[in-house]
């Protein structure tokens, strides 16, 4: 986009002077005297921006502005008054997608802010595995434990670094867990652990000397940050042992010393900060300590220490892009090391694994529970990586599916393949596969091609049509939010306070017909960028079962004795799946479709799309949104994916051997 073809006076004089001009001032906003340079009244800018970017502005009685101008003067105004910092995972889509990658990116001095960014719950149990030898369950707090860190239930990316903090309350919490740890280390009372001879060694002694104490303390540092004490270190953790055992209980003074260890901010954040030493060519940033650079690959594609990573930066071989280049490919390319953290992406992004969350009256017909569903999803995300070719369409138009598949260990602790539920003798002719895929036997092998015009990929999985629907319905509404936020890179105000969001409730009418509700003026402003996005899944019910007609509710028949309720009966409802792709930034895209199958190869084959996805990775392996001067590393990130083939491997590569993720820059602290 070019900067020269926008006229944001002519824009505005077209569409908003009419109402917020010298002698009209709706809402008492006046726009007529905004200064041509957006920097010298950045908020009323700004405002304008969000207004017009949103669509909530011009009024839908007034002639629409083109989509294109808007676009255009949406990426002007934040170019020239900045971006607002967008801190909730989502808000990154608030970055024009064309700044990013509409023109080759200059290069510049790019880094990352300097940073603490709080361990993630299973994180906090990676660490309670480095501190207690491996004995933690993700489902289990040992000794008494409780977890002290949560996530937030938004929308998409969770573990992100801005929106989280330490408060009282978890405070107290790491304070009790790191009594019971320390306990649990030293082994208390007549219990004794000989996992941790230092640890027990100081605990355990009548006098623990300065010698035997430095060396519980260095112990304790080992497990619970990854490096050794400084002298000064050990000399203050001396003189808090001395102050706590004035008392006498000196076994209770070197546990104080051991759980203030565990109580440092290196142990229960990441310390994002930069070396001692600044980059000699720039002058203005400064590359991840090695010990950083260990504890942030490790946590970005793991949740706990990753050993190699350790002894690589104590030995001086994390320093250069080169050395962290083979341990992220060694990571990625090593099947015994724990993909956890990779896969719960692919949970973030389509999040099919909620459809566990939502409650349905199941039919009689519906044998799985979802979790069953999500397993099935779960292994075909696994597979297109195994695979790690063209992973993004793969994704969203495979035809292959995993059809109530249950993978155990069996005697011999092998690897076995089956149906999820297999007959006996309690339960004579139950089905072996759920037929809401389309099949009536269990298919082998699999994964298997599904049968032919139904469904494809991720989006017509039951388990995400069963998570993106209601307990009685489908939801349109955020099955269409979800493809202009995670497909298209688009953006939806909230529901505004006060607004009650209500589909009208008669068993006579079609969903769609009962949803035309939401095309009154002050609906569709918002509601024009997800429902027809959405409505094509009404190919399949709220089940996610594949279907042609909708059954719907007959005229009730009045019943022959005046004193019984009159007969209700179903009758099948021509289906209708059209749906309309409007406002994309993309005019391959927009335009009507005829099927949500037609909708998604659509949208799958588009840079669009394609480059969207690549800033959802961003934020995720980030841990932070992307701004403007991201876009270098995203236009790379996006390049290395297309030149590799589609390779997921290769796009997480690029992102961690970039500059934004090696350098922080100096004397800028920021929470995400």
């Amino acid at each position: 986009m070019a900067l020269a073809d926008v006229d944001p006076a002519a824009y505005l004089k077209a569409h908003c002077f009419k109402c917020h001009g010298e002698t009209k001032k709706s809402g008492g906003v006046r726009l007529d005297d905004l200064p041509s340079d957006p920097s010298k009244d950045a908020e009323r800018w700004l405002t304008v921006r969000d207004q017009i970017r949103d669509h909530l502005m011009p009024p839908a009685k007034e002639p629409r502005p083109v989509d294109k101008n808007t676009r255009e003067l949406v990426s002007w105004i934040t170019l020239k008054a900045g971006a607002r910092p967008a801190r909730l995972p989502n808000q990154g889509n608030l970055i024009p997608h064309e700044l990013l990658f509409g023109a080759p990116a200059k290069a510049n001095d790019d880094a990352s802010p300097s940073r603490l960014w709080r361990l993630s719950p299973n994180g906090y149990v990676g660490l309670l595995n480095d501190l207690l030898r491996g004995k933690v369950n993700k489902g289990q707090m040992p000794g008494g434990m409780i977890q002290p860190f949560n996530l937030v239930d938004e929308r998409g990316i969770r573990d992100h670094a801005g929106l989280y903090s330490i408060d009282e309350p978890t405070t107290e919490v790491l304070l009790r867990n790191a009594a019971a740890i320390v306990d649990l280390q030293v082994g208390t009372g007549t219990q004794k652990n000989n996992n941790n001879p230092e640890l027990t060694a100081a605990y355990r002694a009548e006098s623990p000397t300065r010698k035997q104490l430095d060396a519980a303390v260095q112990a304790q540092y080992r497990m619970a940050i990854g490096r050794k004490a400084s002298p000064e270190e050990l000399g203050r953790y001396w003189g808090l042992y001395e102050k706590c055992a004035e008392g006498g209980d000196k076994a209770g003074a070197v546990k104080t010393v051991l759980q203030a260890v565990l109580l440092k901010s290196d142990a229960i954040f990441r310390s994002e900060m930069g070396g001692n030493s600044a980059d000699e060519a720039k002058n203005s940033r400064r590359m991840l300590a090695p010990l950083e650079l260990a504890r942030a690959l490790s946590l970005t594609l793991g949740e706990r220490r990753e050993p190699t990573l350790w002894q690589a930066a104590e030995a001086g071989k994390l320093s250069s892009r080169d050395e962290v280049s083979a341990h992220v490919k060694r990571l990625l390319y090593d099947p015994a090391f724990s993909k956890a953290r990779v896969m719960n992406f692919f949970h973030e992004y389509f999040e099919y694994h909620r459809a566990d969350e939502v409650f349905k009256d199941r039919p009689k017909d519906f044998t799985h529970e979802p979790r069953t569903l999500i397993s099935d999803t779960d292994q075909l995300v696994a597979h297109i990586l195994a695979t790690d070719k063209d992973v993004f369409r793969q994704l969203l138009t495979t035809e292959l599916s995993f059809v109530s598949h249950l993978v155990k260990l069996n005697k011999q602790k092998q690897l076995e393949t089956g149906p999820a539920h297999v007959p006996n003798n309690n339960n004579k002719g139950r089905k072996l596969v759920e037929h809401v895929y389309g099949f009536e036997k269990w298919p082998t092998p699999q994964p298997v091609t599904l049968p032919k015009e139904t469904r494809i990929g991720i989006l017509m999985q039951p388990s995400w049509l069963i998570a993106w629907g209601t307990n009685f319905d489908n939801d349109p509404v955020r099955r269409g939010r979800w493809v202009r936020e995670r497909l298209l890179g688009g953006t939806v105000p909230d529901l505004p306070i006060g607004v009650a969001a209500q589909i009208p409730d008669d068993p006579q009418r079609t969903l769609r017909d009962r949803l035309k509700v939401t095309r009154e003026p002050q609906c569709w402003k918002c509601h024009q960028r997800m429902d027809d996005l959405g409505l094509p899944f009404e190919q399949f019910d709220h089940f996610g079962r594949f279907r042609t007609t909708e059954e719907v509710q007959d005229v009730p028949k009045p019943a022959k004795n005046p004193k019984s309720k009159p007969v209700i009966t179903l009758k099948a409802s021509p289906l209708e799946t059209t749906g309309l792709v409007t406002d994309s930034g993309d005019p391959k895209l927009d335009g009507a479709v005829k099927e949500p199958r037609e909708m998604i190869r659509k949208i799958a084959n588009s840079d669009r799309a394609r480059q969207v996805f690549v800033r959802h990775v961003f934020r995720y392996f980030m841990g932070r949104n992307e701004t403007l001067s991201d876009a270098r590393t995203l236009q790379e990130a996006d390049r290395v994916y297309v030149q590799s083939g589609g390779s997921f491997r290769a796009l997480v590569h690029s992102l961690l051997t970039s500059d934004v993720f090696l350098y922080r820059r100096l004397n800028v602290v920021a929470a995400n």
